[in-house]
């Protein structure tokens, strides 16, 4: 029967290739192929097994009302993954409350059609009145276990959905933070002092092994102010090393206080910012200035760095500031700002975040 059904579509129906949960946003699994229909089946049976104890009892076990229960079952089955087959086409894309509203329907008009068709088999065959018990009887049924799995698959879809948000967000924050060039400079920067300077390899080489330790750890992990700072300095001196005297910094501390946390990893993609799209352009260089302060509930990190408007690159830091704003936001709530002022020769970015949400 199976092999029928199967042979019936190939021969009838329009070939497709088969829709995959990780290519589009369909909640249901592939039914169309073997794995998902033997499954179908096997519920079925199941199902089929648990109403037949319910009805009968397991003493008084009545086989050839199992095997009528059996039949519509897979009957219902097998023609529900047929019909969710041909329309997943066009589910694909529609959202997903209406997607599943629109499956479960399909399942019942499914189960009224074969509830109508054995009632009107049976009262073909013993000569009695043409009814609807059987179709009321199916549809009650199939709701049941049918919503269940609906339901079931479309808390796994989206729990699937979320994983891979999460995942994406984690690759793109990896990518976003330091930038392959800086890797790819600094490694031709050790190789260079390999011979001339060995240690000052060696300390190129400690710093950037913190800084990119760091870059592994989790994008939502807070740590104290501190730590950011002196990864910073790490990161600024290995920066100095490359463009010598073009890159000068200064530091303005002041008292922030104790217990002051950050997303790890929020300032240091700033200190990129301004290398790559000021210094590094400018034949002269120039000097990067870092100010932290508090006022009050408030911690604000301000980066200020000369840059020339007709020489950018670009790519533009966008996404590295869209990352860390998004971060902070989620930290410390809508007060968390990330601003950017210039004055045409200067470009100023400012974090700043309240203490507590």
């Amino acid at each position: 029967m199976m092999e029928r059904i199967l042979s019936w579509r190939e021969k009838w129906l329009p070939r497709r290739r088969a829709v995959s949960l990780y290519e589009v946003d369909y909640f249901l699994p592939d039914l169309c192929r073997g794995e998902g229909l033997l499954a179908v089946i096997v519920i079925s049976l199941l199902l089929s097994v648990l109403m037949g104890v319910a009805r009968y009892g397991i003493e008084d076990f009545d086989w050839l009302g199992f095997g009528n229960i059996a039949f519509m079952a897979i009957w219902i089955a097998l023609l529900s993954v047929l019909v969710l087959c041909e329309c997943n086409r066009w589910l694909v894309g529609v959202r997903y409350t209406w997607s599943a509203i629109i499956s479960f329907g399909l399942v019942l008009m499914v189960a009224f059609g074969v509830g109508v068709a054995a009632d009107y088999v049976v009262a073909w065959s013993l000569g009695g009145v043409f009814g609807f018990g059987r179709a009321l009887d199916a549809v009650v049924v199939t709701a049941i276990p049918a919503g269940i799995l609906l339901r079931y698959l479309y808390l796994q879809q989206q729990l699937r959905i979320q994983q891979r948000a999460e995942l994406e967000a984690r690759i793109q924050a990896l990518q976003a933070r330091i930038r392959p060039h800086f890797l790819f400079n600094s490694m031709n920067m050790i190789a260079s002092l390999i011979g001339s300077d060995p240690e000052k390899a060696e300390r190129v080489v400690e710093d950037l092994s913190d800084l990119f330790r760091r870059a592994l750890t989790d994008a939502q992990t807070l740590v104290p102010l501190r730590e950011e700072l002196a990864l910073c300095r790490s990161y600024m001196a290995i920066e100095k090393m490359r463009l010598g005297d073009r890159l000068r910094t200064e530091w303005e501390i002041g008292d922030y206080g104790a217990g002051v946390q950050i997303p790890c990893l929020s300032l240091q993609p700033v200190l990129e910012n301004a290398v790559y799209h000021g210094i590094q352009l400018l034949p002269a260089g120039g000097t990067v200035e870092i100010r932290v302060r508090r006022a009050g509930d408030r911690v604000s990190i301000s980066v200020r760095n000369p840059f020339n408007p007709r020489m950018r690159h670009n790519k533009g830091s966008k996404s590295a500031m869209d990352n860390v704003r998004r971060r902070l936001e989620a930290h410390f709530g809508p007060r968390a700002r990330v601003e950017f002022l210039t004055d045409g020769e200067h470009y100023v970015t400012t974090l700043s975040y309240p203490l507590a949400w």
